[in-house]
């Protein structure tokens, strides 16, 4: 039932993007298209079920918003590519390649593209909030619009609130949309997700963990492939750790640890927990999607020479100021009791990748009932996030956040060992952790952290030189062509 239900919502989105521009494109062609998509629940639902498609676009969240770009940014993953392509230049933070730069561009459109989906489905909402099922569709809509924007921000613009950062885009039609300053544009980022979380309160009563996805309304099965409400508190806890709130993160990461809907998986599953499929039990909020396995199996699986992504390793002879092993051996005398190293094979690196159906071994029990696809959001990265943030406040607890991630993936807890926990010791942890998964960027930037350059082998001084990717020229040839 679960893959019926699943190739139905894929051949939906499929459907909806190739069939039905129409109504979804950033300005209607035919309004009585839109006027019969969005007549009844059932239309507003193709219509979200598209938005959430829209994700495993390329240059969205199916390569460049994922793993793509800033993993390798990050100096996490290589490609060595010709000078032409974009592992190479992209590894040496070139932004000014003709291929990074088209890339790029394709990036802050399609984010954009898909917000103007949101905005649209959120503007034919007005006045339906009757239906039964309103608050999800309007809470899900703004949550995702806030996510969007989110990571735009943490891209294209800088950490100081002062400084221009980005169009935070509400309205759906074709006029030019302003840029505002990077703390305007937090603030609008919290408001629709202060809103989101208020519609969809009703939710913390549900997603109990084991999951039994038979409610009788289909949209409300299944839910993190949805912007649920345990992913709202987790994107606030985001935003303010980002932003240099503690106080706040702290409060919206312990929501989600608390709600224990969503439990730390056992070291001894570290090897499949994603996997190219959705986590059971870590899993707050990811995309389904059957398009993903193809593109990673070139990409990452087949570890074709000039096309291939693979982590630095000592053993490849490159002499790389900061390895994959290096990262792993950070606080730790024993790698080899960390579980997550499973995820690494000859150099092949297997953690969101489904190895088992790409190579043809035979799979653990109960793999193929899995939800295929890639997670964006889970829940040991709010354990990480409310240790830092109650470090300095609460110590104790702060340990206790840490550790219980940290006895998770095969290793002793500090508190066990009489270390005295530190902010880096917690960094460390952040880039085992989330390796891979286009977060470690985003934290380097947030501490303002020297780039270890393994492509150019030096270390790049930390400036907003490399940590503002610019944004894409068109954007402006667009606003003198509309003046």
């Amino acid at each position: 039932m679960k893959k019926l239900i699943y190739i139905c919502y894929g051949l939906c989105s499929l459907l909806l993007f190739n069939a039905c521009d129409d109504f979804l494109d950033v300005r209607p062609k035919s309004e009585k298209v839109e006027n019969e998509q969005f007549k009844n629940a059932q239309g507003f639902e193709g219509a979200i079920y598209g938005v959430y498609g829209e994700l495993q676009n390329t240059y969205s969240y199916g390569r460049f918003m994922y793993w793509g770009f800033t993993e390798v940014l990050a100096q996490n993953l290589a490609c060595y590519q010709d000078q032409a392509e974009i592992g190479q230049p992209l590894s040496e933070l070139d932004y000014e390649a003709d291929a990074v730069k088209e890339v790029i561009a394709n990036m802050w459109e399609e984010a954009y593209k898909n917000i103007g989906y949101i905005n649209n489905i959120l503007e034919n909402l007005e006045g339906r909030n009757s239906m039964t099922l309103y608050n999800y569709y309007r809470g899900e809509m703004l949550a995702m619009r806030a996510f969007l924007h989110f990571d735009l921000l943490r891209l294209f613009a800088p950490t100081d609130e002062t400084k221009e950062g980005i169009p935070y885009v509400e309205t759906y039609s074709y006029d030019v949309k302003p840029f505002y300053k990077v703390g305007e544009v937090y603030d609008k980022i919290l408001n629709d997700l202060n809103e989101a979380e208020s519609l969809l309160a009703e939710e913390e009563n549900s997603m109990d963990y084991p999951r039994t996805d038979n409610n009788l309304r289909n949209f409300l099965n299944y839910r993190t492939t949805h912007f649920n409400l345990y992913a709202v508190w987790g994107l606030k806890a985001r935003v303010y750790w980002m932003r240099g709130d503690m106080a706040n993160a702290a409060i919206y990461a312990e929501k989600v640890i608390k709600s224990e809907k969503f439990p730390l998986a056992y070291r001894q599953e570290m090897a499949d927990y994603l996997a190219g499929k959705l986590s059971e039990k870590e899993t707050i909020f990811g995309v389904y999607s059957n398009s993903y396995l193809e593109s990673v199996r070139t990409l990452i699986f087949n570890q074709t020479s000039f096309v291939s992504f693979h982590p630095y390793f000592e053993s490849s002879g490159g002499g790389y100021l900061q390895t994959f092993e290096n990262i792993y051996a950070l606080d730790n005398d024993n790698t080899a009791a960390d579980y997550r190293m499973q995820q690494v094979n000859n150099s092949l690196w297997r953690k969101i990748i489904d190895y088992y159906t790409l190579s043809g071994e035979s799979a653990p029990s109960g793999w193929d009932d899995r939800y295929s696809g890639f997670t964006l959001m889970h829940v040991s990265e709010m354990y990480l996030i409310a240790a830092e943030a109650l470090l300095e406040t609460n110590y104790e607890l702060a340990v206790s956040y840490f550790d219980a991630e940290l006895t998770s993936r095969g290793l002793r807890g500090f508190a066990a060992q009489g270390k005295q926990l530190t902010k880096e010791n917690i960094y460390n942890e952040y880039c085992k952790e989330l390796f891979g998964e286009g977060q470690i960027w985003y934290n380097m930037k947030r501490l303002n952290k020297d780039i270890i350059c393994n492509s150019l082998n030096r270390v790049l001084p930390a400036s907003d030189t490399y940590y503002v990717v610019p944004i894409p020229d068109s954007e402006y040839e667009y606003r003198n062509d509309n003046k």
